[in-house]
């Protein structure tokens, strides 16, 4: 089974932002701080950005998930001090210019400021997902609740922990859609719509070497899932969760533009914005993708059955494991 999801670039929102007096290079489909190697880099992302989770069987009650990263035209930055250069994690290839400035900040003189602009970058990594209780677990630690789906046997409830590490954060609002669809381009995600909203919680993000170059401070911060509420999958989201912080991701903010457009411009509230479903295949059949246009109940019925099958009672069907 697979998952992809999209923050696709839209140059009139582009148009209007900038007509509104904001620079090009803060209109960004995604914004993500990456710990790589130990090192924390900033990454924008001006045209689409594409991840794909895959689903297969790992047996011993975890699933294992393969996550890709796909962004494309991106700056990288970095701020080190001397001594340290930054570890690459892009293709020298797609390098279109590199720069260094010295750091601003009176504390951190004798810092460097590493700026990459690049055709893309791809980010992969894996980790396992706990049957019995949907954790996100690597390397033997718990991260928290999946953010890809609610399972609909044990549902997200107000008070439910979601995550525990890096950041901890427990559900404070859960609010239940039937009537509005949500839209996205040629597609309809019909209802019911499930969001769950976790209460607030705060974080720092430091670069760790001596004392720490703050990255990113953060105060009073939620996050925000809605979910298919027919069948569990995860629609869209504005930020990331336990799935991407297990591979290094660790804050991100998601903006579609084409539906930011539809939202801010044409004041139409019924489109889906940040980190938008454009697709899933249930593994049932492998030319099955599935589109939103109209409601299926059998298309619900296929997904969460794939999900049953991977999530709950693994044995039953057996996925053919990729290489690692």
């Amino acid at each position: 089974m697979s998952l992809t999801y999209i923050s696709s670039r839209y140059n009139p929102y582009i148009h209007y932002r900038v007509s509104h007096g904001d620079k090009p290079d803060w209109i960004t489909t995604s914004l993500m701080i990456y710990n790589y190697s130990g090192v924390l880099y900033i990454i924008k992302t001006y045209n689409d950005t594409v991840i794909r989770f895959n689903f297969s069987d790992e047996n011993n009650g975890y699933i294992l998930s393969h996550v890709q990263i796909e962004l494309s035209n991106v700056t990288v930055m970095t701020v080190l001090p001397k001594g340290v250069r930054p570890p690459v994690f892009w293709n020298e290839s797609e390098v279109l210019s590199a720069k260094t400035e010295k750091s601003h900040d009176p504390d951190f003189k004798d810092w460097t400021w590493y700026v990459f602009r690049l055709r893309k970058v791809t980010i992969t990594g894996s980790y396992l997902i706990r049957e019995a209780d949907m954790q996100v677990v690597k390397n033997g630690k718990a991260y928290g609740h999946t953010m890809l789906f609610d399972n609909l046997l044990h549902p997200l409830e107000k008070g439910s922990t979601f995550s525990k590490y890096p950041f901890s954060t427990v559900v404070g609002r859960v609010m239940v859609d039937n009537k509005n669809p949500k839209r996205w381009k040629n597609i309809t995600y019909y209802p019911p719509l499930k969001t769950v909203v976790t209460d607030r919680y705060s974080f720092n993000l430091t670069q760790p070497f001596g004392k720490g170059y703050p990255i990113e401070i953060v105060q009073m911060a939620t996050l925000i899932y809605t979910f298919d509420a027919s069948d569990g999958k995860l629609v869209f989201t504005p930020n990331g969760g336990s799935d991407l912080w297990a591979v290094g991701v660790l804050s991100t903010s998601f903006s579609d533009e084409y539906a930011l457009y539809q939202v801010e411009v044409k004041h139409d509230d019924f489109y889906a914005v940040g980190l938008v479903l454009k697709s899933f295949k249930t593994g049932v059949k492998k030319s099955n993708t599935v589109s939103f246009h109209r409601p299926d109940v059998k298309t619900a019925y296929v997904f969460y059955g794939a999900l049953v099958v991977l999530l709950v009672t693994a044995g039953i069907s057996k996925v053919k494991k990729p290489g690692r």
